[in-house]
């Protein structure tokens, strides 16, 4: 009996670290203060996964009409090609809600004309620089202010053109990572979500990490965001569905699996080519609701909403303490 006790009081510990989460919206017809559709794994490069992305934009724009935001989570091209740039450019210019901003992250695919294109000369500068300068964005990894709402853009900056060992992991710099240790801190609030993107997921977190992981597993990463309970990574990568239970999952902070535009592929290595999926962020006042939508079926298949402001979990916080002495 007094074992069953402990126990019980270990998960109330820990599960207190988390924001809470449910599974349905607290107030019907209150209207969010931003919302953000996030896709991800668009691989334009064939006439599909260009038919595709025209349709998913065009639905975003019935489902959130005037949203203020787009995040595309990496892969937005299958190798990196200049033209690839140009017709995912045309699709999202042609489609996407009027005036909002983008955020767009570089996945691995970015750097696939050095995997299968060899060219010589070609190196991993050449491929950020042009992933920069297609995008327009700040840079490899960047952060922007939307409402009020804090978005950091985390991506890799190498690949196996410069390390044949490589392969699909995220490679974060010292640099990259410093950057991100004080750009956190920018006007942080407990009670205000940080919205964070990374192509690749952290191992062994949400579904799809396990097998897709981004080689994320010395830690620092997690570390540096464990320290903010209301930060929410949205990662890519594995083209896994989103009606998993693990699409969200908290280990201090929050992480979120988005899906895939170009195909899903399922944990038994089947590739369902006609399958499309991606997320809606709704933000409200105290509380952020994710629903994950199948365009396919034109349904939504999952739902949760993340209450805030978020607490460090009380065994984190011992820990923290022991450190820090």
């Amino acid at each position: 009996m007094k074992k069953f006790i402990r126990l019980i009081l270990f998960l109330i510990i820990i599960l207190a670290g988390f924001p809470i989460v449910s599974f349905a919206s607290k107030e019907k017809g209150e209207v969010p203060i931003l919302q953000i559709p996030v896709i991800s794994d668009v691989h334009i490069g064939d006439g599909k996964a260009e038919d595709k992305t025209t349709k998913v934009l065009k639905d975003y724009k019935t489902l959130a009409p005037g949203y203020r935001a787009i995040a595309i989570v990496g892969d937005m091209t299958d190798c990196g090609l200049e033209e690839q740039y140009d017709k995912f450019n045309k699709l999202l210019e042609e489609n996407m809600s009027q005036g909002a901003e983008k955020i767009i992250t570089i996945g691995n695919h970015e750097f696939f004309e050095g995997r299968f294109f060899k060219k010589p000369g070609l190196t991993d500068e050449i491929l950020t620089d042009r992933f920069i300068r297609k995008t327009q964005m700040p840079g490899v990894y960047y952060d922007k202010w939307i409402e009020g709402y804090h978005c950091i853009v985390l991506g890799g900056e190498k690949s196996n053109l410069s390390d044949e060992t490589i392969g699909d992991k995220a490679i974060i710099s010292e640099e990259q990572y410093k950057w991100l240790e004080k750009v956190l801190q920018k006007k942080v609030r407990p009670d205000k979500p940080i919205f964070i993107f990374l192509h690749q997921p952290i191992d062994n977190t949400v579904y799809g990490s396990t097998q897709w992981g981004g080689g994320l597993s010395d830690g620092r990463l997690y570390n540096l965001l464990r320290e903010y309970p209301q930060a929410i990574l949205f990662t890519a990568h594995s083209h896994y569905p989103l009606n998993h239970p693990k699409t969200l999952y908290q280990n201090n902070f929050t992480m979120v699996n988005t899906g895939a535009i170009r195909y899903i592929l399922g944990e038994d290595g089947t590739v369902r080519s006609g399958d499309m999926q991606g997320l809606l962020v709704n933000v409200y006042k105290n509380r952020v609701e994710i629903k994950a939508r199948d365009f396919a079926k034109d349904i939504w298949i999952n739902q949760s909403t993340i209450n805030l402001p978020g607490k460090q979990s009380f065994i984190d916080k011992i820990k923290r303490n022991i450190l820090n002495r």
